[in-house]
């Protein structure tokens, strides 16, 4: 197996000498004995064993095992963080990661984050800060489906071709009130796609060409660049999250120069409430949302054209069916990437809920009330469509998908999910995963 550790691990080195100097390996090495010695004599060591391993140590800690794309397999690799003191800009550090799947999937990753209090003054009642990023990404995907372009795809189309992306680039993310935010940025955009040629395996080559997938013959270096408005809102029992955006594709030479339109919707809602107690005299209480009881409604547009005479290559068209390259899903009924255009639509919506409530305050519950503790179920109904214009979207062709499962809680937020996609009328669709709870993204 040809595991790519070089490009996933380059930037780890760049700190080598200070860490020498400060011992942090030192302490680090006894934070691992410290939190994992008693690894197999208790649930609670399980735990704190986990919480050094994957969120704790410093310098260097194990990055959450995740997919680098849907189907690509697990990746393991590992995360080296370097804290920045730089005055009035706290919380700031550079990161560098990597990591690789025995699928032979790969990535790596360097980004500076520097994060400054909110520009304004008490103009601004935005809670979070102002962000810049400069960053750069890169990955390997050897196999990735494709089943052609356009709404009418058969799965007995399905081809495959081999994908190696390069992003280097400034991203800028600034919240002017706490109801909207703006960002942008510029990057550097390169990517090689081929035929994949190995026994067993259909090529994207052998069935497609420049006119049917264009893109195959030439893949420029892009010029990147976006804009997009963030509103958002929250209430007692509700949180909305939108984003609405348009980026350019510049290509030198003009051919696959492309624009694209971008909408995104996300609310949140609590139908649920509980009792809690407020600390006043009397043992007053007070009603609060039910936060590990939530129903989402999502939703997606996109619209992507090229001028007279240009193409949209086919590997800047997003997909839906499963989830896309960037791990979203969308008809999860379907197969991962199952149809793809320049052109979609994905309206979702989504309930899930913890079966047990909390262990009580001051309760000391048994290992076998924590595990079940944590477990819930979910259920969700999508729909979505792809077309090769805007204007030939609409319920006309609109494919449907619904399923259920189960989810993993900590806290108030979901930290594993694992669900089945049915009523696509190809079969069912299983995800096992890791989620992210901390990202603000407006999509499911």
């Amino acid at each position: 197996m040809r595991v790519r550790w070089g490009t996933a691990f380059f930037a780890l080195t760049l700190f080598a000498s200070q860490l020498a100097a400060d011992n942090e390996w030192d302490r680090e090495g006894r934070a691992l004995s410290s939190d994992c010695g008693a690894l197999f004599k208790s649930f609670s060591a399980v735990k704190s064993c986990a919480t050094f391993l994957f969120h704790d140590g410093k310098p260097v800690r194990m990055s959450i095992p995740t997919s680098v794309v849907p189907g690509g397999g697990t990746a393991i690799g590992a995360m080296y963080v370097q804290p920045l003191s730089i005055h009035n800009w706290a919380e700031s550090n550079v990161t560098a990661e990597g990591g690789s799947s025995l699928r032979e999937f790969w990535y790596g990753n360097i980004v500076a984050t520097l994060n400054h209090r909110r520009f304004g003054g008490d103009w601004n009642t935005a809670r979070d800060a102002f962000q810049l990023q400069i960053y750069a990404h890169a990955r390997g995907l050897p196999l990735m489906p494709f089943y052609g372009i356009g709404p009418h795809t058969a799965r007995s189309s399905l081809t495959d071709f081999k994908e190696r992306d390069v992003t280097a680039g400034v991203s800028v993310f600034n919240p002017l009130k706490s109801w909207i935010a703006l960002g942008g940025g510029v990057e550097y955009y390169s990517t090689k796609v081929g035929g994949v040629h190995e026994p067993g395996v259909q090529s994207i080559d052998g069935s497609y060409n420049e006119a049917s997938a264009p893109g195959m013959d030439h893949q420029p270096a892009f010029a990147h660049y976006s804009v997009f408005a963030q509103p958002r809102g929250s209430w007692s029992r509700t949180r909305i999250t939108s984003r609405a955006g348009y980026e350019y594709f510049e290509d030198p030479g003009g051919h696959y120069s492309t624009r694209k339109f971008r909408a995104e919707y996300l609310q949140k809602i609590y139908p649920e409430t509980q009792s809690e107690r407020t600390g006043g005299p009397g043992g007053s209480t007070r009603k609060q949302p039910k936060y590990d009881s939530v129903l989402y409604i999502a939703g997606r547009f996109t619209a992507e054209s090229a001028s007279s005479g240009s193409a949209v290559p086919f590997y800047l068209e997003e997909t839906i069916g499963g989830s896309d390259i960037n791990g979203v899903p969308t008809l999860r009924g379907f197969q991962d990437y199952r149809f793809r255009g320049p052109d979609l639509f994905v309206l979702q919506t989504q309930y899930e809920r913890r079966l047990l409530p909390d262990s009580p305050t001051g309760s000391n519950p048994s290992t076998l009330r924590k595990i079940a503790g944590g477990l819930g179920i979910l259920a969700f109904y999508d729909v979505g469509e792809v077309a090769l214009r805007a204007s030939d979207l609409g319920f006309g062709n609109v494919r449907h998908s619904f399923g259920f499962g189960l989810t993993f809680w900590s806290g108030e937020k979901v930290w594993f999910r694992a669900y089945v996609g049915l009523g696509s009328g190809e079969g069912a669709h299983t995800f096992f995963g890791v989620t992210d709870p901390s990202a603000q993204a407006p999509h499911l």
